[in-house]
């Protein structure tokens, strides 16, 4: 992680969705060196150093070829002592940096080619210069070598660690007693599932494509019905596949910046949830973490014989309190940044608060879904084992409550944009004030340029036998009258 900078007090004052850290300041620096001095690059540099290095220990060359290898050896020196003094100057610890051992390494291949130079410093070398220096080459060859198979072997760990397939698959059974819990293998899956008669509530997550596939083949259901590459995007709603429900549903986390860089977010989280005759399944991507939470509520609302509607019941709930926390806290934020005083915003002030509006109307738009998809149930559209009366009024009820949701959003979005409109146009009433300011210094300046073009610049001359002190208090009284007339219509108001 990116280093960050400690905030000033007047930023630590600000919202949380206005103030993030700075960014390092020599993370740009670092960038572009890892960019330019890549590790496919040093690498070629490295190979073809080795050659220029070790040719001239095994071969006699002439005087031509000899500093021809020189020249490209050198060249090659200064690409190494650049990226070593970059990386060096741009690393978070420079400490730990310079004691890793592959860049002892590159200090080994960048200080080797000077050592013919320690004589001019007064540093003698004893037996014979140029064996000592040919000597040398043998372990820089072998350092710029070592480098060269490094990187590769770090370029094939990070293709590997590219190619590395995520967190297995976990799935989990809940029975009808609410108290059992399995882990399954896809195996058992597949047997419990084919048991159309066992209640349970199973629940799939870190599910891959390859999970969906496999998910697709086990209830022999055509795998777009599970619009998997969409389901962390997608609007709440149900459809109706082969005699199961499918209701796509979305759990959210308001996500602050960590970077000035960045603008707060909220991160979804796709949840289906398949209702199948007796058993309830639900599958997400990412660990929801769904029977944690959830299992509580069922254990205390699940009476009677019913099992697939408590469960969806317990779930929609969740979900709708989910809702409810990001709004809440979206709406202590704006709070916040409405008591914030405007010397404190931040420059990109409008920006930011433009990218919140955007993810509340998102909000605004999904809580529109999930009211629909209440709507479609409660209007029993689709078959639900056990969804009777009793049942129907407590989904009724959940329906009231994003409705209210719904208007909650819709309150956040007219306050946003009122903020923005109040802000907007105080940045107009001071380029307006501005804007009278210099309006005034220029009506005043020309008094005294007109009565100096209608008098004239030589006084001795004008014909009209006025003195320099009389022009000057002529001036200054129109001045001070025009100054005063401009006070009482409010211009120059601060």
């Amino acid at each position: 992680m990116p280093q960050t900078q400690s905030p000033s007090k007047s930023d630590a004052a600000l919202p949380r969705s206005l103030f993030a850290p700075k960014k390092d300041p020599r993370a740009d620096i670092r960038e572009m060196a890892n960019d330019i001095f890549s590790d496919k690059f040093m690498i070629a540099l490295s190979l073809i150093v080795v050659p220029i290095i070790l040719v001239p220990f095994l071969f006699e060359l002439d005087a031509t070829a000899l500093s021809f290898l020189e020249i490209c050896d050198w060249i090659i020196v200064i690409f190494f002592v650049s990226e070593y003094a970059i990386k060096l100057y741009a690393a978070q610890n420079r400490w730990q940096h310079f004691k890793q051992p592959w860049h002892l390494v590159d200090l080994v291949i960048i200080g080797l080619p000077f050592v013919q130079y320690l004589s001019l410093f007064g540093l003698a070398m004893t037996g014979s210069p140029s064996l000592l220096l040919r000597l040398l080459r043998i372990p820089r060859a072998f350092a710029v070598g070592s480098r060269a198979i490094a990187g590769r072997r770090n370029g094939a760990a990070a293709q590997l660690k590219m190619e590395a397939v995520g967190p297995e698959t976990v799935i989990r059974q809940i029975g009808s007693d609410l108290q059992t819990k399995h882990n399954l293998s896809w195996d058992e899956l597949k047997e419990h599932i084919s048991d159309v008669n066992r209640e349970e509530w199973l629940d799939l997550h870190y599910v891959s494509d390859a999970g969906f596939a496999k998910l697709s083949k086990i209830l022999s259901i055509a795998e777009p019905h599970f619009k998997s590459a969409l389901v962390d995007d997608i609007y709440p709603h149900i459809d109706y596949v082969q005699k199961a429900s499918f209701i796509f549903l979305q759990s959210g986390k308001i996500v602050y910046p960590e970077h000035a860089e960045n603008f707060l977010t909220i991160s979804r989280s796709g949840v289906i949830v398949i209702c199948s005759g007796s058993k309830i399944i639900t599958v997400s991507r990412h660990n929801v973490d769904l029977i944690e939470k959830v299992l509580p509520s069922i254990k205390q609302s699940s009476k009677g014989d019913s099992f697939v509607v408590p469960v969806l019941y317990s779930i929609l709930e969740y979900m709708l309190n989910d809702y409810r926390a990001v709004l809440s806290e979206i709406e202590i934020e704006i709070l916040k940044i409405s008591s914030t005083p405007r010397s404190k915003l931040p420059k990109d002030f409008l920006e930011r608060i433009y990218q919140l509006d955007k993810e509340v109307a998102r909000l605004v738009s999904n809580l529109l879904h999930f009211k629909d998809m209440l709507t479609i149930i409660t209007s029993k559209r689709v078959p639900l084992k056990g969804f009777d009366e009793e049942k129907e009024e407590s989904f009724q009820i959940l329906q009231d409550n994003a409705e209210y949701l719904n208007e909650m959003s819709h309150d956040l979005i007219e306050n946003l944009r009122s903020m923005i409109d109040l802000y907007i146009n105080q940045t107009s009433f001071e380029a307006n004030k501005i804007l009278k300011i210099l309006a005034v210094i220029t009506a005043i300046s020309v008094i005294p340029t007109a009565i100096s073009g209608i008098i004239g610049a030589n006084l001795l001359d004008m014909p009209y036998g006025a003195y320099l002190w009389q022009v000057v208090f002529v001036i200054a009284v129109a001045m001070a009258f025009a100054a005063y007339a401009f006070v009482k219509l409010g211009w120059l108001k601060t």
